[in-house]
């Protein structure tokens, strides 16, 4: 193990308690419900604005290899989208007449946005079939490892990411010019980049300061 060559790891804020969980500073949070509620979180997300960026909790282009994603907005107004097109699939709001919910089938490229410049984006998100543990560790890692890399002020490690991202079974989307292919190179990257990252720089699926099984229910 070669792990004198990873990256500095931030201070760890433990959060293995907390429920909801707060990021950015307070402005985004993660709330777990119960196990098998119709949904098993609720995202909170601020408007993109200059002075604070993007929110951690905002995703990427990202697939889930097993499972289909449910959305159901509570509150504000947000962007899905769906493959490679530039389009939002669905537009989705609080709205008496708008759109609420959407899903998208495993194995698609996908991703969601704030489509605010006010208002935060409330969402709840259910994957089905349901893991619910496996959905504490790899949430309350991810979010809980960017947000104190965030608040030290270091880039987060890309090899440690796709330790977290593999242990969740959520390849990053990577851009090709059709969807299948893209899917293959995603896989072989998560692959790949998680096994130096995990057996060669020895960075970790979980943390005892962000998830703990007796803690987080």
């Amino acid at each position: 193990m070669l792990s004198f060559l990873r990256s500095a790891q931030p201070p760890r804020t433990n959060n293995a308690r907390n429920n909801p969980i707060t990021y950015d500073s307070g402005r985004s949070s993660v709330k777990f419900d119960k196990p098998n509620s119709d949904y098993i979180m609720t995202h909170r997300i601020p408007p993109t604005t200059k002075e604070n960026g993007v929110s951690i909790v905002a995703p990427p282009f990202h697939y889930h290899i097993h499972q289909d994603e449910h959305f159901n907005v509570q509150s504000g107004i947000g962007r899905f989208y769906r493959g490679i097109s530039k389009e939002p699939f669905a537009v989705l709001s609080d709205e008496p007449s708008g759109q609420r919910k959407a899903s998208i089938k495993a194995g698609r490229y996908h991703r969601f946005e704030n489509a605010s410049e006010t208002e935060d984006l409330v969402v709840d998100i259910q994957l089905a079939p349901e893991s619910y543990e496996n959905e504490q560790r790899f949430f309350r890692n991810f979010f809980g490892y960017l947000d104190d890399c965030r608040e030290a002020g270091k880039p987060p490690s890309f090899f440690q990411l796709m330790v977290f991202l593999h242990d969740g079974d959520t390849p990053l989307a990577v851009p090709m010019p059709w969807e299948w292919l893209g899917k293959i190179a995603s896989r072989l990257l998560l692959w790949s980049a998680a096994f130096w990252g995990r057996f060669i720089l020895g960075y970790k699926t979980t943390y005892s300061e962000y998830y703990e099984e007796t803690k987080s229910r």
